[in-house]
């Protein structure tokens, strides 16, 4: 969750107002970095990047000598009390200072903006406080008349009653109202009370000693009535004093990170080093009344006051525990600010877009509660009503949703099904019928008349009621003992390794170790456009590598966010930004094993050839490498980047913490065992094993949480399950071997190269028109087949090695593999798209075209090598 959204629902309503105002702050923050890149432009080619070029030492001691000037204006003090300062002499103090130091320092521009937020914080804190001391007073004084004592405990002597507290508080109630000019009086009894309209004098019976002569025979209340009403009031009382000084406390708790959050944005955007010098240090608090070491000891202790007088009210002077845990319940639930993971923000992303009433043209009424329940109807009026004795129908309706293009595509799949089933197309029954079983997943897959992951768990069910899966005999399974070999199916190694992999991503994103090594190496290229471009392309690359290229667009455009900002949503350079971002992941989805759903698909399949993590790196790394240099210098030259300035990216420099330092060791650990698996498979037997070691680490130990797991993409998984399902069923009818067979005696003459070629054509197609991993999922099992029927025993893993890598380089359109349909997604901040499908299909294409040509011919050369 972001700050502004933490302050937003964490804030107590009625004080919104008096809060730091951290989205402002932010606009601030973009002006100034915006004047300043406007400034650096037209200032003789002097470039940002070379005005904060000066060492981090540097900035902070000319940071310490601009705040001299700001600190002076927390040292005016009140005669009356030292923790206070006076709101005019601080005023003043602020036009005299931002006058001197010029109106165009961002530096003191921004101290000035935080030090009216904190001018506005500590007023209305001290005006609220002075407001809830009344009643805590008045509180204090009823709970001693009453003879309610504080049972002993580590803040209080045994002897001390809450009346040995009363002079003092007393005191500094009249003063913090009389400085508000608050309507307080103290009465004789010492009890101070607040007055809203105009008071009415207690008079005091004389005669009070003659009642309880009388009192035992009288229908009036008895002394036991009152003490029992009086209990009741007191734990009301002490309920709602409670409450207001934990919203108190909570109010210096959230303005104290918004002031650490803002101040480290600000050095981030600009490149000072302001949190260090104010925060850590505690400079910016040094003379304040609100935020003082005093103030929180001071809340601290009335809260522990409080719970001791609803102790001994309830009769539980000793269960001080519980009895807070009762008045927490009553305060408003603290929505913990905490950093999501990469998963988090990917569905966030998916549902604002699906959201979009502009993607399909739909406007829906959010206010409506029945549209989730009604139906809309086509009705035609029928010529004569049809009537009897129970009905009468006059129109006749159709579902609008029967004349859609979903249903269209639902009907023709359907249609082209039976007529499979019904035209014998092999001699083989189970054959015959698998063959018409692909045909329907591949077109539900392709058309996505339903969901992907939909057909997914489709394919177990349509494996058994179609009879494809034979015995090792050659004979058709029954449904039950089918049922239990499909579902068997579905879960195996490959999907532990897609958990683990997942897993790695959200601990890395979560704890901020992808963003901090990103952010190094954007750092590099300064403001120049192309170099800028081809760093977020080489991160895009590296991140993909490891947290998935499904994740990584998302990670990649949050870190291009300043960049963007800066820019028209139609600037060239913005545009080559988000494509090369998508592009690039596209590239980076063959570059290993866990970069993409269809890498881990083929890895089963690669396995039983001895195929491992080493092998596939040693392959894919290159082939990546080359393909993101010449897409690169395509987008280059098809992209005019030199029409707008950008602020260079700063790095992130943050210490490791001893969790950050943990989950790097795991991560490094569960790489280096998947590469050497082929050495150490008589211990772990297979990578799925090695996966439940970052899995069990991370959740039990808490790093990451059941709501990080529920924001998995479980729909990649699924549709990975589905597919695997789908392979064997497809494997054990004997389809595949026969097509295979048909196909061998025609290409039997060919290399092995010219296969992969006529196969890498066909997948680029699918893929780019389809999906990559349903092209993989298709093309894969088939490969195999045909490999092994060849002489070449390299045959095999080369054709599903090359089909896996060649599934990755579709990247024609909008909708060809995940990291496309997150960038078309991608809109400035008032919803205006940065591409369309046509700057997808000028420079995907060709980009598709470059990755194809270094596979075959760098990535088949490698391959041919390094596998034995």
């Amino acid at each position: 969750m972001k700050f502004s959204l933490s302050l937003k629902y964490n804030a107590v309503p009625e004080w919104q107002e008096k809060y730091i105002n951290y989205t402002g702050l932010k606009k601030t923050i973009y002006a100034l970095q915006a004047e300043q890149l406007g400034q650096s432009t037209s200032d003789n080619g002097v470039s940002t990047a070379k005005a904060g070029s000066s060492t981090d030492d540097a900035e902070s001691s000319n940071d310490g000598h601009k705040l001299s000037g700001f600190m002076k204006v927390f040292k005016k003090k009140s005669a009356v009390d030292e923790t206070t300062y006076e709101m005019d002499d601080l005023e003043s103090q602020t036009n005299t200072s931002t006058s001197a130091s010029g109106s165009h320092d961002p530096k003191q521009i921004f101290l000035s903006k935080l030090q009216d937020e904190l001018a506005k914080i500590e007023e209305f804190f001290k005006l609220k406080e002075a407001e809830v001391l009344i009643g805590y007073n008045s509180l204090m004084s009823e709970a001693e008349v009453n003879k309610i004592y504080v049972a002993s405990n580590d803040f209080m002597d045994d002897s001390r009653s809450i009346l040995s507290r009363k002079s003092s508080i007393t005191q500094e109630v009249l003063h913090t109202a009389n400085s508000f000019n608050l309507p307080v009086e103290v009465t004789k009894k010492g009890e101070i009370v607040y007055h809203e309209h105009t008071p009415v004098p207690d008079v005091e019976d004389e005669d009070d000693d003659d009642d309880h002569s009388f009192s035992q025979h009288s229908a009036l209340l008895s002394d036991a009535d009152f003490d029992m009403e009086t209990q009741i009031s007191i734990k009301k009382r002490s309920t709602q004093l409670f409450i207001e000084l934990s919203q108190l406390k909570a109010f210096i708790e959230l303005n104290r990170l918004g002031f650490s959050k803002i101040t480290k944005k600000f050095d981030k955007t600009m490149g000072t080093n302001l949190r260090d010098t104010l925060f850590n240090t505690n400079v910016f608090y040094e003379h304040s009344y609100t935020f003082s070491a005093r103030t929180d000891m001071a809340l601290e202790d009335r809260l522990k006051t409080i719970v001791a007088v609803y102790a001994s009210a309830t009769g539980r002077p000793r269960a001080l525990d519980t009895c807070r845990a009762e008045l927490t319940s009553h305060v408003k639930e603290h929505i913990v600010w905490e950093r999501t993971t990469v998963w988090k923000e990917m569905v966030a992303l998916q549902n604002r877009a699906e959201n979009r009433a502009d993607i399909k043209g739909i406007t829906t009424n959010a206010g409506s509660e029945h549209e989730l329940f009604d139906l809309e109807y086509y009705t035609w009026k029928l010529p004569f009503p049809i009537k009897n004795k129970h009905m009468k129908i006059e129109n006749f309706k159709l579902p609008k949703f029967f004349n859609t293009a979903r249903t269209y595509k639902l009907i023709f799949i359907i249609i082209v099904t039976i007529i499979l089933l019904a035209v014998p197309t092999f001699n083989d029954e189970a054959e015959h019928r698998c063959m018409a079983l692909l045909a329907c997943v591949a077109l539900l897959w392709a058309t996505e008349a339903i969901p992907l992951f939909a057909t997914s768990l489709l394919c177990p069910l349509l494996c058994v009621l179609f009879r494809v899966i034979k015995d090792s005999d050659g004979h058709v399974e029954s449904a039950s003992k089918a049922s239990a070999y499909v579902l068997s199916m579905m879960w195996s190694s490959t999907i532990m390794v897609l958990l683990g992999g997942f897993a790695l991503a959200a601990a890395l994103s979560k704890y901020n170790i992808a963003r901090i090594a990103a952010s190094y190496i954007l750092a590099l290229p300064g403001d120049r456009p192309r170099y800028i471009l081809l760093a977020i392309m080489s991160v895009a690359l590296f991140l993909s590598m490891w947290i998935s290229n499904v994740a990584t667009p998302v990670l990649c455009y949050s870190l291009l966010s300043t960049i963007l900002r800066q820019l028209p949503h139609d600037a060239p350079l913005a545009q080559a930004l988000i494509l090369g971002v998508a592009l690039a992941c596209n590239i980076a989805g063959m570059a290993s094993p866990i970069s993409s759903p269809q890498n881990v698909v083929a890895m089963d399949y690669l396995t039983p050839y001895g195929i491992g993590w080493g092998q596939w790196l040693g392959t894919a790394v290159p082939v990546s490498i080359i393909a993101l240099v010449l897409v690169w210098l395509m987008l280059c030259l098809t992209f005019k980047l030199n029409t707008h300035k950008v602020a260079k990216v700063r790095p992130i420099r943050e210490k490791f913490t001893l969790k950050q330092w943990f989950i790097m060791f795991v991560f490094i650990m569960t790489i280096i065992l998947w590469c050497v698996l082929t050495k150490i498979q008589s211990a772990f037997g297979d990578a799925g094993e090695i996966a439940v070691i970052p899995l069990v680490l991370f959740f039990g130990t808490g790093l990451l949480t059941t709501s990080d797991m529920n924001n998995f993409p479980w729909s990649i998984v699924v549709l990975a399950m589905g597919s695997l399902a789908l392979g064997k069923a497809v494997s054990s009818s004997g389809l595949l071997s026969t097509i295979a067979g048909a196909l061998q005696r025609k290409i039997m003459d060919y290399d092995v190269w010219v296969i992969l070629i006529i196969f890498g054509l066909l997948i680029l197609v699918i893929g780019t028109f389809v999906s990559h991993t349903v092209s993989a999922i298709i093309i894969i099992p088939l490969v195999q087949e045909i490999g092994d029927s060849l002489a070449d025993k390299k045959a095999s893993p080369v054709l599903i090695f090359g089909t896996a890598l060649l599934a990755s380089c579709g990247m024609g359109l909008a909708s060809s593999g995940f990291p496309n349909v997150t960038a078309i997604s991608m809109t400035d901040q008032v919803g205006r798209r940065y591409l369309n499908v046509g700057t997808f299909i000028t420079r995907g294409v060709p980009a598709s075209l470059l990755a194809y040509i270094v596979v075959i011919t760098v990535g088949y050369g490698i391959m041919h090598g390094l596998l034995k």
